[in-house]
């Protein structure tokens, strides 16, 4: 399934972008795809792929996208122990327009404590430099593809363009994929209107006496009101929730963007 490597060396990055893009277009199984996506990787200078929904992998689910090359460490933190939420990086997808480097995270969105612990661990599991390109349809649980621990890094904005092209179109034919007959719905976990609005302006980085005053509310209704929606997504803090409230569509992308750090 792969490309002729001889055939492509040499080329634009555009050009061989686009004779990877016909072979994944093609790809009859997820065995298949898993080559290919290997073969792109190792094009791109990077030892790890990730092809995934953003939701809970605890238990094998047959109407979600779940290709990926990781250390086991990785998957163990993020899935196993159901950090996803909380990652910098998937986060990130929430608020990034197209591909995005790792290390522009900081560009993105707010890193804390928890961000950086993150990105030192996956570090450690030779997970340095990455690009991840999110990967979202309307009323669908979001995804990323994900190409990650370069061997150069200093290269690594010249791979954003083929990586955005390349990583729609794993995208989408690993949704292609999926067993016949499975749908792909969003979990629905649903807000009521108040509490979405303390949703929406946590999202925006208001503190709660600043929701309280914008929705003229006391500062303790508001945290119930929080508190509440922690409940019902099963989120430990307001950035899971967020990230949890977007994945789950009830609060649209466009709500958190206007008040995000450039």
């Amino acid at each position: 399934m792969s490309p002729d490597r001889s055939a492509v060396r040499g080329r634009s990055w555009l050009a061989l972008a686009d004779a990877y893009i016909h072979s994944i277009r093609s790809a009859a199984t997820e065995s298949d795809l898993r080559t290919l996506m290997e073969a792109v990787a190792h094009e791109i200078g990077c030892r790890h792929f990730a092809l995934i929904h953003h939701d809970d992998f605890r238990q094998e689910r047959q109407d979600r996208v779940d290709l990926k090359d990781y250390p086991s460490a990785i998957t163990e933190r993020l899935f196993g122990q159901r950090r996803y939420r909380r990652d910098p990086v998937i986060r990130a997808c929430v608020f990034a327009d197209s591909a995005f480097l790792w290390s522009d995270l900081p560009r993105i969105i707010q890193l804390d404590g928890q961000d950086r612990a993150s990105l030192e661990f996956g570090l450690a599991e030779g997970l340095n430099e990455g690009i991840t390109v999110p990967c979202i349809r309307l009323g669908e649980c979001m995804g990323s593809c994900t190409f990650a621990g370069m061997r150069h890094p200093h290269n690594a904005s010249s791979y954003l363009g083929p990586a955005q092209m390349l990583g729609i179109f794993a995208f989408q034919a690993a949704r292609r994929l999926l067993p016949a007959g499975q749908s792909i719905p969003a979990a629905r976990p649903r807000l009521h209107p108040r509490h979405r609005d303390c949703v929406v302006l946590a999202g925006r980085g208001l503190s709660n006496k600043e929701i309280a005053r914008a929705l003229a509310l006391t500062p303790r209704t508001v945290d119930g009101y929080l508190t509440e929606a922690r409940r019902l997504f099963d989120a430990h803090d307001r950035t899971e929730l967020v990230v949890s409230a977007v994945l789950a569509g009830e609060v649209g992308l466009h709500e958190l963007r206007p008040r995000q750090p450039e």
